[in-house]
């Protein structure tokens, strides 16, 4: 089974159509011979009813397309039938695969990438875009001090309402921002927010007005060139004649009674409210078609993709120029962005969401003390950042032989101080140094350790995971071992309706049973639970030494002794963390590398990904193969994609 599937992932990322053609009715004809008995409007085993895919609803039906998603994976990945039951043959999962291939992949016969959405900045995105745009600093400073606390929200994060993720799993999520009701007050307060403290910053004012102190007379056409080169950047890039104006005359409305400086701020904040600037506009064709992005939306895709804020002076250039054309020249610029401390948004909002750690900054339900919560969360955040800055595997993500080590932890791995050969500068160096009259005791920063432990290693096993995958005074290995195959592995569970809380299961025929794993046997006994649960259980039960807030343990409460072993599906078993990690590498390998490339291309295109875009993730983590899973290679093929460089007006 493994070789047929590669062989047609290999065919299918070149380009060749391996499936004939293949009514739905031939499909729905398997089905209902294979399927139904289980899956039926009635019988509904783990809460999959196919019978609607029968019912005459459309195919672009949201539900009906989930469903047939669920099918063709479940299909490709062999899981069902189930291993008692009479398995498809090879030509039967290819007539599934074509028929899905023939009518959500591809479109008559040919790759396309789907309508493009409009996308609005989110809360973070638009902070960052204000200080760029401003010049100045609006957040919270990252300061080593008990007295003033780095976890709590800065001014603005105060102000404006937080962004709920979409179905892609980030705040950046364009569907998500359009349903949501546009907080035009909240937004208007963060403005003046803004500004006020732009107009306070002398360099501020230096280099978007050209002077620094109010002037007693300023030209017409003065401030009429101050704002164009204001609305220019505030726009990024998008030229609309209306808007331009509308900047204008707010201005010479305002001028009329107040000073310089006051009708120049006024003329801003028209900018700010500008939907040309709370959204990246594109010129569209309506054209069902792909075709090319401007050189300036291509610039603004890039850097709000790894900066997460708007492009700088040399980004705006080299797109003028038309330079961006030639991917040598793009890629260039990508290794130049990966320079800037800006790049910490990679690991703070892409990693911080997708891993879950943001949460340890901003989720009050995670606290226990200043130290300890900014020591886990900088474990993980210097973590993510030294794939990036190093240019290391994405998969020791799973398994290192190094960490960073915080002193606040109650956790302490043996290990060597260590450094990489870096490949791009060190934008946390600051962190990492404690600032002069700070004392100790406030916070040391984590150190990179070299480490050889069967305990840690990789981020799945940091105290940080193993507190978000825990209630706060126990662990429950089922808890962690659907969070790690949701977000590291990329299957989504489907809890089975009306099951028992595990508590249930701890007697069996008036037998009371201590061993956790024989426990959770026992809970899983039913047919529609062992399909989930062979994949849930070795990962929690692998994961159940760590304590609820990451701490190695040989024994509960109880003085019973912790048993971190195992079975994967394929046979494998594992009697320590380590052996767990080398499994899951050796199992779940290439879903691995595959959920890695989603969870990063949906980020970078602001939406969740469509089948239509499994040709491009197929040629991703080709490419990730070829080059040793680094995280570069990652961060290029995404930009090179069509997905990033085009748009499409139709689906």
């Amino acid at each position: 089974m493994k070789i047929f599937t590669q062989t047609l992932l290999l065919l299918f990322a070149a380009g060749v159509s391996v499936f004939p053609a293949v009514d739905i009715e031939q499909v729905l004809s398997l089905i209902d011979d294979r399927c139904l008995d289980c899956h039926d409007a009635e019988t509904r085993k783990g809460g999959i009813d196919l019978e609607q895919l029968s019912s005459g609803s459309t195919l672009a039906d949201s539900k009906i397309q989930t469903l047939w998603l669920r099918v063709e994976r479940v299909v490709r990945m062999g899981e069902m039938p189930p291993a008692k039951k009479k398995p498809l043959t090879a030509e039967q999962r290819a007539l599934v695969q074509g028929w899905f291939r023939d009518n959500y992949i591809v479109r008559n016969g040919a790759e396309h990438i789907g309508a493009t959405p409009l996308r609005r900045l989110s809360r973070y995105e638009l902070i960052n875009t204000l200080e760029d745009l401003l010049h100045v600093s609006l957040k919270r400073p990252y300061v080593f001090s008990p007295e003033f606390p780095a976890l709590l929200d800065s001014t603005l994060e105060s102000i404006l309402p937080p962004d709920v993720p979409g179905e892609s799993g980030f705040f950046n999520d364009a569907d998500q921002l359009a349903s949501g009701k546009l907080p035009v007050l909240r937004l208007t307060q963060a403005y003046d927010y803004a500004l006020q403290s732009f107009v306070q910053s002398a360099e501020a004012r230096e280099r978007v007005f050209g002077f620094a102190n109010e002037p007693k007379e300023l030209s017409q056409a003065r401030a009429g060139e101050i704002l164009q080169r204001f609305t220019l950047r505030a726009f990024r890039g998008y030229r609309n004649e209306a808007n331009e104006q509308l900047v204008q005359q707010a201005y010479l409305a305002k001028r009329r009674e107040s000073p310089p400086v006051e009708s120049l701020l006024h003329a801003m904040k028209t900018a700010l409210v500008s939907p040309a600037f709370l959204y990246r506009m594109e010129q569209a064709r309506d054209s069902e078609i792909p075709y090319a992005v401007s050189g300036e939306e291509l610039v603004v895709r890039l850097s709000y993709f790894i900066w997460g804020s708007m492009p700088d002076e040399e980004l705006f250039r080299l797109a003028k120029r038309g330079e961006l054309d030639d991917d040598e020249v793009l890629l260039g610029q990508v290794q130049r962005m990966l320079q800037s401390p800006k790049r910490i948004a990679l690991s703070e909002n892409f990693a911080g969401q997708w891993l879950g750690f943001r949460d340890l900054w901003h989720n009050r339900e995670f606290y226990r003390n200043e130290a300890w919560n900014r020591g886990v969360y900088d474990e993980l955040l210097f973590f993510f950042d030294e794939l990036v800055k190093s240019d290391r595997s994405v998969l020791e993500l799973i398994d290192s032989d190094w960490v960073y080590q915080s002193n606040y932890t109650e956790v302490s791995t043996p290990g060597k101080g260590h450094a990489f050969e870096n490949r791009h500068d060190d934008i946390l160096a600051a962190r990492r140094k404690r600032p002069p009259g700070i004392q100790e005791r406030f916070y040391d920063p984590p150190r990179l350790l070299k480490v050889n432990s069967e305990q840690r290693g990789g981020v799945i096993t940091t105290v940080g995971i193993m507190r978000l995958t825990s209630p706060p005074e126990k662990t429950n290995p089922i808890r962690r071992g659907v969070w790690m195959l949701d977000k590291i592995i990329g299957r989504k569970m489907h809890a089975p309706e009306n099951i028992p809380a595990l508590s249930q299961s701890e007697t069996v025929n008036g037998k009371k049973l201590d061993d956790l794993a024989d426990i959770l046997k026992a809970h899983t006994s039913k047919a529609v639970c062992v399909s989930c649960h062979k994949h849930i259980d070795p990962i929690g039960l692998g994961l159940e030494q760590f304590g609820p807030y990451g701490k190695w343990r040989e024994q509960y409460g109880n003085k019973r002794p912790v048993k971190a072993r195992g079975e994967f599906p394929n046979g494998g078993k594992f009697t320590t963390p380590k052996g767990m990690k080398r499994m899951l590498l050796d199992e779940y390998r290439a879903e691995i590398v595959q959920n890695i490339a989603r969870q990063m291309f949906a980020y970078a295109l602001g939406r969740k990904l469509e089948p239509h875009d499994r040709p491009a993730v197929d040629r991703i983590c080709e490419a990730l193969k070829s080059n040793g899973f680094r995280m570069n290679t990652l961060i290029e093929q995404i930009v090179l994609s069509k997905q990033f460089h085009q748009r499409q007006d139709e689906s």
